[in-house]
C-alpha cells in the first residue's frame, strides 16, 4: 500500500514537472521529454497514450503527436458526456464527487507562483512609457495614413498594462495568471497587431478625416472591442479547462474506487484478488477494472493483473 502510494506521489510529481517545463518551452514538448520525466515508469505505448493526452488536454502541444489518434482523450470525450446536464435540474452523487475532485484541482493550483509571475509581468512592462489616449488615438493616424510599423508596435505594447487588470476578474477560477495573460495578449495580438480593426470602415474613414475627437471616439470603439474578445478567450480557456478538470475527476474517482475496493478484498482474503474478483464485488464487467488500471498508469498494486510492462 505505501508502494502504491510512493508510485501514484512520483507519478503526480513528473506530470507537474513536465507542465511547469512546457510552460518556459512555449506550451511544446517533445516525445523524448516525455519519456525523459517519466524515465522511472518504463513508458508503454498505454502509458504514454495517457500522459501524452492529459498533456494535450492542458494545452500542452507534444510534436509529432496527433490529438485526434490519442486514446487518452478518446476516452475524456466519451466521459464527458456523463457530465452535468446543462439543465442543472439533476447532479448525481457521482457527479458531485467528480465536481469536488474538480474542485480540488482547483485550490491546489500553486497560487503563490502565480503571485510572482504576475509581478515579473508587471515588472517586466514597467519599462513601456505610458501615453495618454490622445497620443495613443494619433498613433491610428500613422498606421492608416502612412502603415507606419513603429505607431503599430507602440499601440500593441499600449495593451499589455490594460490586460494585467483585466484579467483580474478572471483569476482563481482553475486557470493561472500566466495562462491568462498568454491567452489574452494571443486575443490582443490578433487583433491589434493584424489589425483586424481595420475592417471597421467606419472607424478608418473617421480616422483619415475625422478630428481629435473622432479620433478618441475611435480608440474607444477598438479598447471596447479588444477587452471584449479577451474575456470571450478567457471565458472559453476557463470553460475549457473546467471541462478538463471534470473529466479528471471522474476518471481520478474511478481509479480511487478500484483501488479501494482492491485494498479492502485483499484484506479480506489476505491475498491480492483478481480483476475478477474485484468486477464481481463491484458489481461492474472487468474491463472497467481494467481501464482504471490502465489509467492509473498500473500504480494499483492491491489488485492481481498482467502488466502490460514487467517491473526491472
Amino acid at each position: 500500500m505505501a508502494e502504491n502510494k510512493d508510485s501514484q506521489a512520483a507519478f503526480m510529481e513528473a506530470v507537474g514537472s513536465i507542465k511547469e517545463y512546457a510552460k518556459v518551452n512555449g506550451n511544446i514538448v517533445t516525445r523524448e521529454d516525455v519519456h525523459s520525466f517519466f524515465k522511472d515508469m518504463a513508458l508503454d505505448d498505454a502509458k504514454f497514450q495517457m500522459i501524452s493526452g492529459y498533456l494535450m488536454a492542458n494545452g500542452i502541444k507534444i510534436q509529432g503527436e496527433d490529438s485526434v489518434d490519442n486514446e487518452f482523450l478518446k476516452l475524456m470525450e466519451s466521459a464527458s458526456d456523463d457530465n452535468i446536464d446543462e439543465s442543472g435540474q439533476h447532479i448525481s452523487k457521482e457527479e458531485q464527487e467528480d465536481k469536488k475532485v474538480a474542485d480540488d484541482i482547483v485550490s491546489h493550483l500553486d497560487y503563490e507562483e502565480d503571485e510572482k509571475y504576475l509581478k515579473i509581468y508587471l515588472q517586466d512592462i514597467s519599462g513601456i512609457q505610458p501615453m495618454t489616449d490622445v497620443t495613443r488615438s494619433y498613433l491610428l493616424m500613422n498606421i492608416v495614413e502612412d502603415n507606419d510599423k513603429e505607431s503599430l508596435k507602440l499601440l500593441t505594447e499600449s495593451y499589455l498594462e490594460k490586460i494585467a487588470s483585466w484579467i483580474e476578474p478572471f483569476r482563481g477560477k482553475g486557470v493561472l495568471a500566466c495562462d491568462l495573460v498568454q491567452e489574452a495578449n494571443l486575443a490582443m495580438t490578433a487583433y491589434i497587431g493584424q489589425q483586424e480593426w481595420l475592417n471597421n470602415y467606419e472607424w478608418k474613414d473617421k480616422i483619415k478625416e475625422g478630428g481629435q475627437e473622432d479620433l478618441l471616439n475611435v480608440l474607444k470603439g477598438i479598447d471596447e472591442a479588444v477587452k471584449e474578445l479577451i474575456e470571450g478567450s478567457l471565458n472559453m480557456l476557463i470553460d475549457e479547462q473546467t471541462d478538463v478538470n471534470m473529466v479528471s475527476g471522474k476518471i481520478l474517482n474511478k481509479v480511487n474506487l478500484v483501488n479501494d475496493w482492491g485494498i479492502r478484498l485483499k484484506e479480506e482474503l489476505g491475498r491480492k484478488p483478481t480483476v475478477e474478483e474485484v468486477a464481481k464485488n463491484m458489481g461492474v464487467a472487468e474491463n472497467v477494472v481494467l481501464e482504471a488500471i490502465r489509467l492509473s498508469s498500473e500504480t494499483i498494486e492491491d489488485i492481481k493483473y498482467e502488466k502490460t510492462v514487467p517491473k526491472e
